[in-house]
């Protein structure tokens, strides 16, 4: 399959789905984990079996101490999981004797408390963390091809790649932002991990194809377009990007399906990284040098 030829049909696709993850981020909004916001959360197991659902919110929501709504869910095992607001460990205490006293009697399975000042230095320390990472890329990017001929322009490597990656990092915001406002999912420290991760991944594959791209206009032929260069390029990398990728989400399929519930949602946030990555890579990144380079030429 000529995979340059057709490139505006992949460039359809990956709109669509960036358009559609966009809309879901300014609609849905971000749901944020404990690690963002700050606060305090239980794992709770109350000895009266079922417990209703209502009557805890109804006990919290009365309680004084608090001035923001809490957030209560429930698990498969019935245990029900209390994120409230930052607060201090008295009053934190209070309210868990209150609670053992008019809700019920209940173990507690884990409890977290997350300083919302910390909170919020995670938050900025999140955002820097992807912005350095991209700046870093884009440079690398343009250093490691900058022998490649002015005609191409080594920024163009660059800047391919980094609308590759932010393909890549706005398709899985978007799924989880769908997630967290459909069941509850939370962006936290694992899901920026796995966020950084399939960028370092992403780019690697995308850095292959550009690499053998940088050595076939070397030898290109007269008779040879620059599109032609393109997709010889793509075909010798393809069946490398596709196996590296297979071969890394077998065992993440297997993490997916039979780990720990703990690490659910970090796995699955890789699993979608890099199988868009290894998408973008082929079908995006190097085909987008192909109209860049033909819209240029164009302006003369």
């Amino acid at each position: 399959m000529n995979i340059t030829k057709y490139r505006n049909i992949w460039f359809s696709i990956s709109g669509l789905f960036v358009l559609v993850s966009i809309a879901t981020i300014l609609v849905f909004g971000f749901k944020l984990g404990l690690d963002f916001t700050g606060g305090a959360r239980w794992t709770v197991d109350f000895y009266e079996k079922p417990m209703s659902r209502e009557r805890v919110e109804t006990f919290l929501k009365e309680l004084p101490e608090l001035t923001q709504a809490p957030q209560i869910q429930t698990t498969e095992e019935g245990h029900f999981l209390i994120t409230i607001e930052d607060m201090s460990d008295e009053q934190l205490k209070t309210i868990s004797d209150k609670m053992y006293k008019d809700v019920g009697e209940f173990d507690e399975i884990s409890y977290r408390k997350v300083n919302s000042t910390i909170g919020q230095n995670f938050k900025k320390k999140a955002v820097y963390a992807i912005i350095i990472s991209l700046i870093g890329i884009i440079l690398f990017v343009a250093f490691a091809f900058r022998k490649i001929p002015k005609a191409v322009n080594p920024w163009r490597f660059g800047a391919v790649a980094i609308i590759a990656l932010f393909h890549d990092i706005l398709f899985i915001i978007g799924v989880f932002v769908t997630l967290g406002y459909f069941t509850g999912v939370e962006l936290d420290l694992a899901f920026i991990t796995a966020l950084l991760a399939t960028l370092g991944f992403s780019v690697n594959d995308t850095i292959v194809i550009l690499d053998r791209v940088r050595e076939n206009i070397r030898l290109q032929k007269a008779s040879e377009t620059f599109e032609e260069t393109i997709e010889k390029s793509i075909q010798e990398t393809l069946f490398r990007s596709l196996n590296t990728s297979f071969s890394t989400i077998i065992p993440l399929l297997a993490l997916l399906f039979w780990g720990a519930e703990s690490i659910f949602y970090f796995v699955l946030a890789l699993t979608i990284g890099i199988s868009v990555g290894t998408y973008s890579s082929i079908f995006v990144a190097a085909p987008l040098l192909v109209t860049w380079k033909k819209w240029s030429d164009r302006r003369g």
